[in-house]
């Protein structure tokens, strides 16, 4: 099935620096020496720490129990000896807790094949536990524990269940690479969803760079004995959003909607099927300072210099590191920084792109406004807030932001209006609090 006509307003088409050949497949990065595991990788209260220095760990032991119902589990990556339990800062600038442990002992299942389990005779409730267990979270960007969206009242009339394929990012290319390589076991994990929710509708929503991948998803879905549907959607930034998937695919208007990406059918799949703990992922590390740009399966803990170094290692020069995606990504000042359950990319930008743009004055041009995906009027909001009436600002629809960078990116004056706006959210939090 094509992308409809008729595509929801605004967006941006930046130039990709995704760079992987797309045949170079998912490369298994390096297991690191030593991981530093945050126990914040999810949206809610940071895991309770299970452990303490000089303890030793399994790989997949658990070390953070889940605190709260937006709260995840949290495992080991690596067995070894935990060296230290130390506060750390994340890139988004919060500070939790971490384990930092040291490669030791024997891996008990890696490199091991793992016997499948059979689930279809499981109850509702024992596939959500497995789910919660695991720590599985959505490695889409939102990194809501999955149990949560699964966990709806099942069937209705208009329900409709989207497994989201389109990148988050321009530059990122590890969904399209995981759904080449791994198709089976996400339509695997989107019929233990569709056992879960048996919506009135399945979709597979695939960006046009995968677009070559479509007969063979419907094919799986025919043998799986399962009801779906493919879509290809457009590329353009930010459509990849779960609510612009949705429109897209004819999901709006009041439906019951669940949208997984496909990148976290596949760690359900591993969590129900394989018993296994969400403990690694498949990442971009890409950029024209690298040279050799990858889509990497990574442990979570292991720091990003890392795995710079196994793409070649950075060029001579200024660079910028982002954590992330080029539009809503994190600029680090470190390479130390771990990868977490929701780091979905790495970018490296070279020269100009890695320097700090002077603002300049706004020109009331209104490509901000055409820009925006959700009709807002990012220059006004951005005025509001430095005049410091954030209360304002929320009255004109600030909270229906999602920092998706397209103001910012089309603003010629380079007006950093996302900073902004997302200060004016904070400066709200602190308010309700």
């Amino acid at each position: 099935m094509k992308y409809p006509t008729k595509l929801p307003r605004g967006g941006v088409n930046p130039p990709s620096e995704t760079l992987v050949p797309p045949e170079s497949g998912i490369a298994n990065a390096a297991v690191p020496l030593r991981a530093l595991i945050p126990l914040l990788q999810h949206s809610g209260k940071p895991a309770i720490c299970l452990v303490k220095p000089g303890d030793r760990v399994g790989e997949g032991m658990l070390i953070g129990k889940a605190d709260g119902s937006r709260s995840a589990n949290v495992h080991a990556s690596i067995p070894g000896i935990v060296v230290e339990v130390r506060d750390h800062c994340l890139p988004d600038g919060e500070v939790c807790t971490a384990v930092a442990i040291e490669l030791g002992g024997e891996f008990e299942t890696s490199g091991r094949p793992r016997q499948p389990r059979e689930w279809e005779k499981l109850s509702r409730l024992d596939l959500l536990d497995r789910i919660r267990a695991a720590g599985v979270v959505g490695l889409g960007g939102a990194s809501l524990p999955t149990h949560l969206k699964l966990a709806v009242t099942p069937g209705s009339s208009s329900s409709i269940l989207v497994a989201n394929g389109v990148e988050s990012e321009p530059s990122l290319c590890a969904d399209a690479a995981i759904l080449r390589e791994k198709a089976s076991e996400i339509v695997e994990g989107l019929r233990i969803c569709q056992t879960l929710l048996t919506p009135a509708r399945t979709v597979i929503a695939l960006g046009e760079d995968s677009a070559g991948l479509v007969h063979e998803l419907e094919d799986l879905i025919r043998l799986k004995g399962m009801k779906g549907e493919v879509a290809v959607l457009p590329s353009r930034y930010p459509h990849g959003h779960e609510q612009l998937v949705l429109s897209a695919v004819g999901g709006g208007d009041g439906a019951a909607a669940t949208v997984v990406n496909v990148a976290t059918l596949y760690a359900v799949f591993e969590a129900v099927v394989l018993d296994k703990p969400l403990i690694e992922r498949v990442l971009t590390v890409t950029g024209s300072p690298l040279l050799h740009p990858r889509n990497l399966k990574v442990r979570i803990g292991t720091r990003i210099g890392d795995l710079l170094d196994e793409c070649g290692g950075l060029a001579p020069g200024p660079v910028k590191i982002v954590m992330g995606g080029p539009m809503r990504g994190v600029s680090v000042d470190s390479l130390d920084v771990p990868v977490t359950k929701g780091t979905s990319g790495i970018v490296a930008f070279a020269g100009a792109a890695a320097r700090q743009a002077a603002e300049l004055p706004c020109i009331r041009c209104g490509s901000c406004i055409e820009a925006c995906p959700w009709d807002l009027v990012p220059t006004r909001l951005f005025k509001l807030i430095r005049l410091g009436d954030a209360a304002a600002a929320e009255r004109e629809g600030l909270s229906k932001c999602t920092e998706c960078g397209c103001c910012a990116y089309a603003c010629p004056s380079r007006i950093p209006l996302v900073a902004v706006l997302r200060d004016g959210k904070r400066a709200l939090r602190g308010t309700d609090a």
